[in-house]
């Protein structure tokens, strides 16, 4: 029997943050394949001057879906920790509720980007239009809920993906929050 995990490793954090990254990179940086999109919508070429954020958003969109289906591996495999001891049913509800929609949002938005700008499905653009609202949703909820947590709550939970779980080969020991 496995035993069970009192934080996050390493590198389920590192992912974590690079997806955050990747996804504020994604929202700040879409001029240029939705002014991409538009042209192609009216049966004219894209402007030159979005290639490059074009391809930035292709290529940061698969590797969002990559850290995603990697960060669901290691979730499977490793563990998660548990939720405080005394966490309300309701609040450990609405968390695993959140954070599985971020989880299948972030699978479905490269997804839905991928199918609407390679196999031009317009369709699968207004979907993903869509889910990136809500995606910001979700995140604002996520980031609510580590912030009620820290501040109101006063559990550990903010700081379980800031710093590595002591029993991670390479992690350096921190002090738990009393």
């Amino acid at each position: 029997m496995q035993k069970p995990v009192t934080g996050y490793s390493s590198l389920q954090i590192g992912l974590h943050w690079a997806v955050v990254v990747l996804v504020a990179f994604q929202y700040v940086a879409n001029s240029g394949i939705e002014a991409a999109w538009d042209a192609l919508r009216r049966n004219e070429v894209p402007p030159a001057d979005t290639a490059a954020l074009t391809y930035l958003h292709i290529g940061a969109g698969i590797l969002v879906l990559l850290l995603a289906l990697t960060r669901i591996g290691l979730r499977v495999t490793r563990g998660a920790p548990p939720p405080p001891a005394d966490e309300p049913r309701l609040l450990q509800l609405l968390s695993e509720v959140v954070h599985v929609a971020i989880y299948v949002l972030l699978l479905l938005l490269p997804g839905s980007g991928l199918v609407a700008w390679f196999l031009e499905v317009p369709a699968a653009g207004l979907i993903h239009v869509l889910l990136q609202n809500a995606l910001l949703a979700a995140i604002a909820l996520h980031v609510a809920g580590a912030l009620f947590q820290h501040f109101i709550r006063r559990t550990d939970v903010l700081m379980r993906m800031l710093r590595p779980d002591p029993d991670d080969p390479g992690a350096v020991p921190y002090p738990r929050r009393e």
